[in-house]
C-alpha cells in the first residue's frame, strides 16, 4: 500500500472512531488532513464504508452547497456530495430521539428517486437523460448531526465528514413533477406550529431537481454511478435548523405536501 493510501486509511479510520466516541472531528489538524478534493472524497468513502457495515449499506446521496452563497462560505467552486445510509431512510411522519445525535437538526429539501441506472460508462449525462431516469420526487427533511470540527469549516472538512449528513425523512412521492411549477413553489418550516423559515424551489440551482444532473456527472468522473432506487436529496431551501427535545418539525411546500418529524 502506498504512503498516500495509508494516510487516507488512517484518516477515515480516525473519523469513524471520533464519530463513535462523539469526539470532535480533527480531520483538518494533523498530518492526515486531506490536501485536495479527491483526498477528501477518498477519506469520506473510507469513513462512510465503516458506518455502512452496520447500517445495511447505502440508499443514495446528498448534495450540498447548491447555492453560490453557501459555496463562498466554505470556499467551494461547485456543489459537493455525501452518502445516505440505508438505516437513515425514514418515511413521514416519524419520531427520532435527540439522544441518538450530538446535535440534531433539519434541512428542507427535495428528494429525487431514480427509476433507471445512470452508468458512469455512459457519461456525460444531459439534463434530459437524467430527468428521463427519475421515478418521482418528494419533499424531505435531511437529518443533520452538528458536530464540532477543529480547524474551522472548509470544503475539504465538509466532504470528508459527509457534510453532517445523518439521514432523511421522505414525504409522499410525486410522479407528475415535470407538470408542476416546482421552482415557483414556496417551502415553509414550522416548529411546534410556529413559522421559522421560508424558501423557494428556485433557491436550489434554479430548480431543485437540477443538481441531480451535476451529481450524475460528478460521480461518473470518479467511476461511480447512480442506480435505480437511489434517493438523492438536492440541497436545502431553508438554512439548517437545530431542534430541541419535544419539538414537532413540519415542512410544507406547494405541490409536494408536507413532512412531519417529532423529536423525543
Amino acid at each position: 500500500m502506498r504512503v498516500s493510501d495509508l494516510k487516507l486509511e488512517r484518516a477515515g479510520k480516525k473519523l469513524f472512531e471520533e464519530f463513535q466516541s462523539r469526539d470532535e472531528f480533527k480531520i483538518m489538524v494533523g498530518e492526515d488532513s486531506p490536501s485536495d478534493i479527491e483526498e477528501a472524497y477518498a477519506i469520506q468513502e473510507i469513513y462512510m464504508d465503516r458506518k455502512a457495515k452496520d447500517a445495511g449499506g447505502y440508499c443514495g446521496y446528498k448534495i450540498a452547497y447548491t447555492t453560490k452563497v453557501m459555496q463562498e462560505r466554505v470556499g467551494a467552486t461547485e456543489p459537493v456530495y455525501g452518502r445516505i445510509l440505508a438505516n437513515g431512510l425514514n418515511r413521514s411522519p416519524t419520531v427520532l430521539k435527540a439522544s441518538d445525535y450530538v446535535r440534531i437538526g433539519v434541512e428542507c429539501e427535495v428528494a429525487v428517486t431514480l427509476d433507471r441506472d445512470l452508468p458512469s460508462t455512459e457519461a456525460p449525462f444531459s439534463r434530459n437523460r437524467v430527468y428521463d431516469s427519475i421515478r418521482n420526487i418528494s419533499l424531505a427533511f435531511e437529518i443533520i448531526d452538528g458536530r464540532t470540527s477543529l480547524g474551522g469549516p472548509s470544503v475539504l472538512q465538509s466532504i470528508a465528514t459527509n457534510i453532517s449528513g445523518a439521514g432523511v425523512v421522505l414525504g409522499d412521492p410525486i410522479d407528475n413533477w415535470e407538470e408542476l411549477d416546482i421552482p415557483g413553489a414556496k417551502c415553509e418550516l414550522r416548529l411546534n406550529q410556529q413559522l421559522v423559515g421560508t424558501g423557494m424551489g428556485s433557491d436550489v440551482n434554479g430548480h431543485p431537481v437540477e443538481p441531480v444532473t451535476w451529481i450524475s456527472n460528478a460521480l461518473a468522473s470518479r467511476g461511480k454511478s447512480l442506480r435505480a432506487g437511489d434517493v438523492v436529496i438536492t440541497g436545502s431551501m431553508i438554512p439548517p435548523t437545530f431542534l430541541e427535545v419535544n419539538t414537532e418539525a413540519v415542512t410544507s411546500m406547494d405541490h409536494l405536501g408536507s413532512v412531519t418529524l417529532n423529536i423525543k
